[in-house]
């Protein structure tokens, strides 16, 4: 069963638009950025939309592959916001 729920709080996700950008910059399609990454079009797609995390072997080939590797890693992907320690409060004064 296939759902469109977004992802964990904790996923790395694609800056879809900086992506999407950098493909017109280099007269690209989704299709062409897809194959270069070695994923599906539909994948990719979900990705730049924000509805799958990046896996650690994605992010990996995105930092290597031309276009992909002319952009620095955190205009890439957003890194998943860090988690308060058990028993912290963000409150404290």
């Amino acid at each position: 069963m296939i759902t469109d729920s977004a992802p964990p709080r904790s996923a790395w996700l694609l800056r879809g638009n900086r992506i999407r950008a950098l493909l017109g910059r280099c007269h690209m399609t989704i299709t062409e950025g897809a194959a270069r990454l070695g994923v599906s079009r539909s994948y990719f797609s979900q990705l730049l939309a924000g509805r799958r995390p990046l896996s650690p072997k994605v992010r990996r080939r995105l930092l290597a592959r031309p276009p992909f590797c002319e952009l620095a890693a955190t205009e890439l992907w957003r890194e998943p916001p860090e988690e308060p320690e058990e028993g912290v409060s963000r409150d404290a004064a």
